[in-house]
């Protein structure tokens, strides 16, 4: 799926990335109410930046270790398999 996501650090990234990014979010959108800038386009902007920050994000906390795969680090090429580095 994404570059690194089957390495043991991965899922506590995709959590920090999730949260920081919600918590910009608010307080983007909270920063243009103040300065009463809050449009339609802003909030449109914010939540296509969060649709594409977030779903790959919550797809490598929610993925469970596949039997076959291994995440011990070795290097591939890609995620095939086949093209292992040794």
């Amino acid at each position: 799926m994404l570059p690194f996501d089957n390495r043991p650090w991965a899922r506590a990234l995709a959590r920090t990335v999730i949260v920081l990014s919600l918590v910009a979010a608010a307080l983007a959108s909270y920063y243009c109410y103040i300065t009463d800038q809050l449009h339609i386009s802003e909030v449109a902007i914010i939540g296509l930046l969060l649709l594409t920050i977030i779903p790959p994000n919550v797809a490598i906390v929610l993925r469970t270790s596949e039997p076959g795969s291994e995440s011990t680090g070795d290097s591939s090429i890609g995620h095939q398999g086949h093209l292992r580095i040794r």
